[in-house]
C-alpha cells in the first residue's frame, strides 16, 4: 500500500509562472488527510525558501524542510567533504545553499559546480575547463537536458555541464534524480520505505527512471516533455494533478 508522495515542481506544480490544473487542491488533500509528501526538484536555480514562499502564493502550504532540492543536495555533500571554496556556474539560489554550509565562492576552489546559468558564457567555460583539468572534480546539479518554461524550453544543467565534462574527458559527479541519493533523503523525511512511496513527475529519465532505480511506484505528468522515451515506462500517467487526484485511490491501492 502506498503512504506517500514525491512530487516534482516544474511541469507538474506549475509551468513558468503559470500553476498546473489541479496542483493546490492535490496538495491540500494530501494535507488534510494526513498523508506524507514533499518536493523533490532538480531545478537548479532556487534556494528552499524561495519555493516555499512560491507555492504558499498558489495556495499551497509546503514548509521549507519538506522540499529536497539539487542544490540542497549539493551543499550538504559538500558540507560532508568539508569543501570550503567552490567556483559556481548558477544562479544565486545554488549559491545561497553552499554558502550556508560555509562553502563559499572562489577562484581558487575545491571544486566546480554547474547549474542551469542564463549567463552561461564563454569565460565561465573556459575557466571551469582549466580548473578541472588542474585535477578539481566536476560537478552537475542536475542531469536535466531542458528546463521547460512558459515560453518553451532552454538548455539545463546537464546540457551546460556536457561540454565541460567533454573538454575535459571528465565524468561528472551529478546530483539530483535519477540518482539514488536525493530519493533516500526523501524516503528519510517522508519516513517510509521506498516500495509505500510514489514520485510524481514529467520527466521520465529523471522522476520516472529514478523511481524504478529505487523501486517507488511512480506517475507521469506527460504532455510536457519534448521527446518522450517508451523503454521507461511509469505505473501510471495522468495530463495533470487533478487527474492524479481523481485516481488516488487506485494509485494508493485502496478506497478513498
Amino acid at each position: 500500500m502506498i503512504k506517500a508522495f514525491m512530487i516534482d515542481l516544474d511541469g507538474v506544480v506549475y509551468k513558468g509562472k503559470t500553476p498546473r490544473e489541479g496542483a493546490a487542491d492535490f496538495f491540500n488533500y494530501l494535507t488534510s488527510h494526513n498523508i506524507p509528501h514533499c518536493v523533490v526538484t532538480n531545478h537548479s536555480s532556487f534556494h528552499r525558501k524561495y519555493y516555499s514562499e512560491r507555492l504558499k502564493r498558489m495556495g499551497i502550504n509546503l514548509p521549507m524542510n519538506r522540499i529536497l532540492s539539487s542544490p540542497y543536495e549539493v551543499a550538504l555533500r559538500a558540507k560532508e567533504l568539508g569543501y570550503k571554496r567552490a567556483y559556481v556556474i548558477g544562479r544565486e539560489g545554488l549559491i545561497e545553499e553552499l554558502k550556508e554550509v560555509g562553502c563559499a565562492v572562489s577562484d581558487d576552489p575545491e571544486v566546480v559546480v554547474v547549474g542551469y546559468d542564463e549567463n552561461y558564457d564563454f569565460r565561465k567555460i573556459t575557466e571551469a575547463i582549466r580548473i578541472v583539468l588542474n585535477g578539481k572534480p566536476l560537478w552537475v546539479v542536475n542531469p536535466d537536458r531542458l528546463l521547460p518554461k512558459e515560453d518553451g524550453f532552454y538548455p539545463d544543467s546537464g546540457s551546460l555541464g556536457a561540454s565541460i565534462a567533454y573538454a575535459t574527458d571528465t565524468q561528472p559527479v551529478y546530483f539530483g534524480k535519477p540518482n539514488r541519493h536525493i530519493f533516500e533523503k526523501a524516503f528519510e523525511l517522508l519516513k517510509t520505505e521506498p516500495e509505500e512511496s510514489v514520485m510524481i513527475g514529467d520527466t521520465l529519465e529523471t522522476d520516472i527512471l529514478g523511481a524504478k532505480r529505487v523501486g517507488a511506484r511512480s506517475v507521469y505528468i506527460y504532455g510536457v516533455e519534448k521527446q518522450e522515451r517508451r523503454d521507461i515506462v511509469p505505473d501510471f500517467s495522468f495530463r495533470n494533478l487533478k487527474e492524479v487526484l481523481d485516481n488516488l485511490g487506485e494509485i494508493m491501492g485502496v478506497d478513498r
